[in-house]
């Protein structure tokens, strides 16, 4: 283990889930298959014992519990969470859902408020125009929708955040609500979705993310790369990485399990311990690894 994996400490993970068949009636769809990380089989039950179990492995100290389609009205998952987190101390920072379409949504914003670990929104925005496995998102066209466009103004209002969830092709839009909003803090979810290896996807992936993170208000999570690329490798991942460390810096970028998606085809150690030691190989200082591993989650997360 490199000195760099053995100092870090009190590390935050700024993407993970809970959940379980009886709160979140979409997992029955996947246990089999369907989803593109794989069978759901082995983590239809994820809640804060179990991540906290698999966190204490990489001394997680802090978490971030970003929405997961829980049944119900949106503010039950963070009636839920916030339960939990008064409880057991986790998650740190809820991100919550709110459908930024809906002409009510202020009301649902100001209710996600009342509670204290509420750090921002999520509306996955992932809908591939091609490929129909990759889309989590039923329409491609939130980004230029004005009422949706409208909703999404209202989060600075309230201090909240933006998690980003797209696809490559849906980056140029992506850019132009980034300009849009110079007030509103963004955070790409997982590296933009690298999900083709080909030379042809990668060029795109980096000249979109490469206009993303001309904005100073676009951070980026490094994160979710396996549940595209199940036999994923350190060395695979590598110059994924190091790419979205050269254009967002090591001040814009977090670290993040993705767990439990992630869990089907990794352990907590060997993905994180991955990341690390990928730090580690381009030479990064200890300031900059305690950046992506906690601070700059503590910062854009407020935790």
């Amino acid at each position: 283990m490199s000195s760099c994996l053995q100092r870090v400490e009190d590390a935050v993970d700024p993407h993970h889930h809970f959940w379980a068949p009886d709160t979140h009636a979409w997992l029955a769809k996947v246990e089999d298959g369907g989803h593109i990380a794989g069978p759901f089989k082995s983590i239809m039950r994820y809640r804060a014992d179990e991540f906290m179990a698999d966190a204490s492995t990489f001394k997680v100290k802090k978490s971030v519990h970003v929405q997961a389609h829980f049944d119900g009205e949106p503010l039950a998952e963070t009636e839920y969470l916030q339960g939990v987190a008064d409880k057991t101390g986790v998650p740190t920072g809820i991100v919550a859902f709110a459908d930024l379409s809906d002409e009510n949504v202020e009301a649902v914003l100001k209710a996600h408020c009342k509670h204290a670990n509420v750090r921002g929104i999520r509306q996955m925005l992932d809908y591939h125009p091609t490929v129909v496995e990759w889309r989590q998102c039923p329409r491609d066209d939130y980004m230029t929708d004005p009422i949706w466009l409208q909703g999404l103004k209202l989060l600075p209002k309230y201090n909240l955040s933006f998690d980003m969830q797209l696809h490559v092709p849906q980056m140029a839009a992506a850019n132009e609500v980034v300009k849009a909003n110079p007030d509103l803090q963004f955070i790409i979810n997982h590296a933009g979705f690298p999900a083709s290896l080909t030379d042809e996807y990668l060029a795109s992936w980096r000249e979109g993310l490469s206009a993303l993170a001309q904005h100073d208000n676009v951070a980026i999570k490094l994160s979710g790369f396996n549940m595209f690329h199940h036999d994923w490798t350190q060395k695979m991942l590598h110059p994924l990485i190091e790419f979205c460390i050269k254009i967002f810096s090591t001040k814009r970028c977090m670290f993040a399990s993705n767990f439990p998606v992630d869990k089907v085809n990794a352990t907590y150690a060997d993905l994180m311990g991955a990341y690390f030691q990928i730090c580690c190989d381009l030479g990064m200082s200890q300031d900059d690894v305690n950046l992506m591993f906690r601070d700059n989650a503590c910062r854009i997360y407020r935790l």
